[in-house]
């Protein structure tokens, strides 16, 4: 159940006046963008030190007080699950989170005051129209609004649809939205659609009683002719996909995601931060060497990614959502729309061989609920001919765009830090921690019990000059040349010293780093005592390796830690392995990426596309953190092939060249309107033209039932002459130049 704070202001606040809240989700706190988990405020007399957001400036009236308070609230205090909405002297903190839990709350002064209740949030129809246009069809909009109690009132208007414009069929967002044209008067002004809160009113069009489109009503609008006493308003509605640059590709907690995730799950987060949830198709026939193609089998859920890709070069901005969605959509040259409320992914090149593609579906939680296969084909015909749909408006034109005879796919690495997995030794059930396997016999005389989920691998010590091995880590594939900083943080309650081994094949790492054939251990202590019965005296070490001998597997083996003699007052009775890291130092020998670049020889034009940077490619080792792995999450992946053809490349580099053929050879651009209605994903023969097109701009009038289109020349044959070239990023991007 959705929550609110409610914070009230009764009188005017005075210096010193406060109040503070935190917010935790499934035991981790909401975190803000101005990086603190706790709202912790309170009112100086000028903003100097300390800065915002701890401080409110103080005003001479009581409304202004809470505007400041509001401001400070909507400016330092920002996450996605929170909306903040000004009643009056009353603040509103709207939890968008069924399970949410509100914490330390408090307010300091007279007059200020901080309540919580739950809500029920319910979305009810508000207002409907409906009309059926010249050619016989239905089309009816329902405005919903949160919280409505209200009877549905119908109003009257007209819808228009319209596409985003395209540069070219590989443009990978293609968000949909209505231009709404409502008829207001002095007793409906409407004025109620306007709102700070763009997820307020939900809007549904149907066409012929089926779900044409969803979303949201965007909260501006133009007010016409307000002199008048019926006068038109103009409002736009929105899917969700243009709203996804301003959205961090975050968890419900406002966190960023941790781990591998596969490329279906990462789509599906992004379109979800958008707030609408709807079915998911999908259409990509392209895999990876392994695997056989089948119905059912979507290589987006096939295909794992490293969410901390998705972090930027300071280790501190989360990606936008867009940035996210792009970057995985690029590196399978497939693009996204909303269709028949739904969303749809495709690869436009496949579409030239078979436009009637098997799409895979999920529903709105992302699960998979079967296939349907749609036909997309159709023809535009002449009036002449009696032919439906068929030109009109007599504004037809053809432009001719020119083909592309070079492109460059740029692939940013990223370097993973910290190598291992549950590298604090997290566990859910007792003595059971994954990724790690545990020595079954040693487990239960050494490894102290912990009920509660925890995290932290707490051992009993050996006095008895013994070293027992307790856990090993799971394998870390790393190859020759590689180099990282082993790193260990460890508690005790007095002396104890902690044994590792660090291997690949037949090598040990030891202390200082060299790697020999000699089984050795490393070494690392703790001094001191404090209370006895809790470990609380902490150190760490860390040890730098130098390069590996060879490529390989690397694991870390934890012995059970030992102490003096039983009856030393100074030995430790508890020891705790805090965590233990593999802390990535190799940078690629100051590679930065790689560029996937493909030229014609034989030019067809002098234009060069621009340069396209992806986030996630093929690598040779796990350290590069846009490594793309396979569905076992450990094995990377390295060639791949198209569904039907036969061939053995890099992802990108395939990306690379699907950019070449889908525009091979000079295209041409038809421009004009059309009477009747012709869908925005569909692979379409117009009379009198050779070729197949497919829309790059699209709008659909649905009162005189008339289609404005921009259709773009589709070609995705084969090209024998593309040369290919592999070279890596150093740090300086350019543009390719033509050598043929």
């Amino acid at each position: 159940m959705a929550k609110k704070i409610i914070i009230s202001f009764d009188e005017l606040p005075v210096i010193g006046n406060a109040f503070s809240y935190s917010i935790t989700i499934n035991g981790v706190k909401l975190i803000y963008n101005s990086g603190v988990d706790k709202v912790q405020t309170y009112f100086k007399s000028q903003l100097t030190d300390p800065v915002p957001p701890q401080s409110i400036q103080l005003k001479g009236s009581l409304n202004e007080c809470v505007a400041q308070a509001a401001y400070v609230l909507k400016t330092y205090f920002v996450n996605s699950n929170v909306v903040y909405k000004v009643y009056g002297t009353t603040i509103e903190v709207l939890i968008n989170l069924d399970n949410a839990l509100i914490e330390f709350i408090e307010a300091t002064g007279v007059g200020i005051t901080v309540t919580t209740e739950n809500i029920v949030t319910t979305t009810k129809l508000k207002y409907f129209l409906e009309y059926k246009n010249i050619a016989g069809d239905l089309y009816k909009c329902q405005i919903y609004q949160n919280n409505y109690t209200g009877r549905a009132l119908q109003i009257f208007g007209t819808v228009g649809i319209e596409k985003g414009s395209a540069k070219d069929h590989l443009e990978p967002i293609r968000g949909t939205g209505l231009s709404l044209q409502l008829e207001a008067n002095k007793d409906v002004t409407l004025e109620d659609l306007y709102t700070e809160d763009e997820q307020e009113f939900t809007v549904k069009l149907y066409v012929n009683n089926k779900i044409y489109f969803v979303g949201y009503l965007k909260p501006d609008g133009v007010y016409q002719s307000y002199t008048r006493d019926e006068w038109v308003i103009n409002l736009d509605c929105i899917d969700g996909l243009g709203a996804l640059s301003n959205l961090s590709f975050v968890d419900a907690n406002g966190l960023h995601f941790i781990g591998k995730m596969n490329a279906s799950d990462i789509v599906y987060n992004c379109l979800k931060r958008s707030g609408i949830l709807l079915n998911i198709n999908t259409s990509i026939n392209i895999l990876y060497e392994g695997l056989a193609q089948t119905d059912n089998l979507d290589i987006l859920t096939k295909t794992y990614l490293n969410t901390d890709r998705f972090v930027k070069t300071d280790n501190e901005t989360i990606m936008s959502c867009d940035e996210v969605l792009k970057s995985v959509l690029d590196i399978f040259c497939a693009v996204i729309t909303q269709k028949s409320g739904e969303w749809y992914i495709y690869k436009p090149n496949e579409l030239y061989y078979n436009a009637a593609p098997l799409f895979r579906r999920y529903d709105l939680n992302n699960v998979f609920i079967g296939t349907k296969k749609i036909n997309l084909n159709s023809v535009l015909g002449s009036q002449i001919d009696n032919f439906y749909p068929h030109h009109s408006g007599a504004n037809q034109r053809i432009d001719i765009k020119g083909g592309v005879s070079a492109f460059r796919v740029g692939y940013k690495y990223g370097f993973v830090q910290g190598l291992l997995n549950n590298n604090n030794f997290y566990h859910e059930q007792q003595k059971t921690y994954e990724f790690w396997t545990i020595e079954q016999t040693n487990k239960f005389f050494y490894i102290i019990d912990d009920i509660l989920p925890n995290t932290g691998l707490k051992m009993i010590p050996d006095n008895v000059g013994v070293v027992r091995i307790i856990a090993t880590s799971e394998n870390v594939a790393l190859n020759l040349g590689d180099s990282f900083n082993f790193k260990v943080s460890t508690a005790a309650n007095g002396n104890a010293t902690f044994y590792y081994k660090v291997r690949i094949g037949t090598y040990y790492m030891n202390n200082r780093g060299v790697w020999s054939t000699t089984a050795s251990f490393i070494n690392s202590f703790t001094y001191g005592v404090s209370d006895f019965g809790s470990a609380n005296v902490y150190s760490s070490a860390s040890f730098q390796s130098e390069p590996l001998p060879q490529s390989g597997n690397v694991y870390i083996e934890v012995y059970i830690p030992t102490t003096g003699a039983s009856d030393d007052p100074f030995s430790a009775t508890t020891t705790e392995v805090k965590s233990i890291d593999i802390v990535n130092t190799f940078a690629g020998d100051n590679k930065e990426g790689e560029f996937h670049t493909v030229q014609r020889p034989i030019k067809i034009s002098s234009i060069i596309k621009e340069n396209k940077e992806v986030f996630n490619g093929d690598n040779v080792g796990i350290v590069y953190n846009g490594a793309l792995f396979k569905e076992d999450k450990i094995t990377l992946s390295s060639y791949w092939f198209r569904g039907g053809f036969f061939e053995s490349s890099p992802l990108l580099r395939i990306a690379a060249e699907e950019e070449l053929r889908i525009s091979q050879k000079p295209l041409k651009i038809f421009t004009g309107s059309v009477y009747g209605y012709l869908d925005y994903i569909t692979v379409c023969k117009i009379n009198n033209i050779d070729g197949k097109f497919m829309p790059i701009e699209w709008s659909y009038d649905t009162k005189n039932n008339v289609t404005s289109i921009k259709f773009l020349g589709l070609f995705a044959e084969e090209i024998s002459d593309i040369k290919y070239e592999f070279t890596y990023d150093y740090g300086s991007t350019v543009k390719p130049t033509i050598t043929g």
